[in-house]
């Protein structure tokens, strides 16, 4: 049998492309800046209004707030966009925040995920990310 170069070029090849590709990041899995967007706009139009949350809203500037937490979680799922706002604890510390006031905008947050389809294993790893941010945020 006579060696062929051409016989052996796929071979290589073959092995190029069986090379696992990196997993998107939960940025783009969840639809990127429109979808954190559309989602942060929504949560924050509803628990803004809710009699049993809008008190912490009261004067607050609700453009600049969407803004925030669209770059707040661009940042904390891998999108490149910049969170200049002070931390969870220095922004909510005089707000008396309570765990029922937070549990309702987590409920809010996971309906909003539900409704603009985002998948059940990116709205997981997105709460599991901001969970840990309840001992910054309720004071009460």
């Amino acid at each position: 049998m006579r060696f062929n170069i051409m016989m052996v070029i796929p071979l290589f090849c073959l092995g190029c492309m069986m090379q696992p590709k990196p997993e998107a990041s939960l940025y783009q899995r969840i639809g990127g800046l429109p979808m954190l967007t559309r989602i942060s706009n929504q949560t924050l139009d509803i628990v803004s209004k809710d009699p049993k949350t809008s008190r912490s809203f009261e004067g607050v500037k609700m453009k600049t707030l969407k803004e925030s937490l669209t770059n707040f979680l661009c940042m904390k799922t891998g999108g490149d966009c910049v969170y200049e706002g002070e931390t969870m604890h220095k922004s909510h510390a005089d707000l008396h925040i309570t765990t029922a006031e937070f549990e309702l905008m987590v409920d809010v947050l996971r309906e909003q995920l539900d409704m603009n389809g985002v998948g059940t294993r990116e709205k997981n790893e997105l709460l599991k990310i901001l969970a840990p941010m309840k001992r910054d945020i309720v004071t009460n």
